[in-house]
């Protein structure tokens, strides 16, 4: 009996895509040992990737393919580094040679993760830094009131509740707060800088201005009050008064290290990192030339952790 022969339907670009989205997800379970045949997986996305396009060109509404779409990509880049170790040497090969192409982000996916790990690298130090800080400030706080009285340790409470309504956003209170600490230690310029800066940011410029005379008549000179009160603003995140105060101390003593060393501060808070590196390699070596060798060494181990981990 003749038999019939039926012939293939032909395959549209959906069944494509879907097939090319297959085969990705089966070679992603199987990464270990396919070497450089692993690169055939960004070939793979493109396909599904064109297919995708061709079909939304025409008005098909692919939104599931496309979440499928972003989930293997996804996937693909919770395996990137096996995926690296693999493919070696042959994506950034692959890449140059289609350089004329539009690529997908996956053929940048080496990119990625470099700069992934970078991040996630300079948080790691970020915290270390932040917990050393913590450390030598505590370390400090001790060594200045040892055993103090009760005036200064409800102070030092007040101060601490001040911090924490601040961050939570109520700097009302915290000038409260800071307010008390100042009645019970009038001779710390630090509290009346701290209410000077929140009576300025709640939009009280004439109790800032005397806040912050009260603070210069406690002895502080020029470049000291800048320096603490551009310190503070930094902390607080206000970065214009912050380095206007920098820029104020520099001008008054540019044989002062510390000048440079908070407009640095200011400068890698805002992103500017070569600026940054310039003014705390700057600030090192005024230090040095002064013999302050715990500004230079500060100084220097911020201008070395922006070199060695800006991205």
């Amino acid at each position: 009996m003749t038999r019939l022969a039926v012939p293939s339907r032909p395959r549209s670009p959906l069944d494509e895509a879907r097939q090319a989205l297959d085969q990705v997800e089966a070679r992603l379970g199987s990464l270990r040992g396919s070497g450089t045949d692993a690169v055939e997986i960004l070939s793979l996305l493109d396909r599904a990737a064109g297919r995708l396009e061709e079909l939304e060109a025409a008005g098909a509404d692919m939104r599931t393919e496309r979440v499928r779409l972003e989930s293997v990509w996804q996937g693909l880049q919770r395996q990137a580094r096996a995926f690296l170790r693999e493919v070696g040497p042959a994506l950034r090969a692959e890449r140059e040679r289609r350089e004329a192409e539009t690529l997908g982000p996956w053929w940048s996916l080496d990119r990625i993760y470099a700069q992934t790990q970078r991040r996630a690298l300079r948080k790691r130090l970020l915290v270390a830094l932040a917990a050393a800080l913590v450390v030598a400030a505590g370390w400090l706080v001790y060594e200045r009131f040892l055993a103090p009285p009760p005036s200064v340790r409800q102070a030092l409470r007040h101060a601490a509740r001040g911090q924490e309504r601040l961050e939570a956003g109520d700097p009302v209170g915290a000038l409260a707060e800071f307010e008390a600490a100042a009645c019970l230690t009038p001779d710390d310029p630090e509290m009346l800088l701290w209410i000077g800066i929140l009576r300025q940011r709640l939009g009280d410029e004439d109790g800032a201005q005397a806040a912050y005379e009260a603070a210069r008549d406690l002895g502080l000179n020029d470049e000291e009050f800048l320096l603490q009160r551009g310190t503070l603003f930094l902390q607080v995140g206000d970065l214009e008064r912050a380095r206007a105060d920098a820029e104020a101390v520099v001008g008054l003593s540019p044989r002062w290290g510390y000048g440079f060393y908070l407009r640095a501060c200011v400068e890698e808070a805002a992103g500017e990192i070569q600026a940054a590196v310039a003014d705390y390699r700057h600030a090192a070596d005024l230090a040095n030339a002064a013999g302050d060798a715990q500004l230079e060494a500060t100084a220097r181990v911020r201008m070395g952790l922006l070199i060695q981990y800006q991205p």
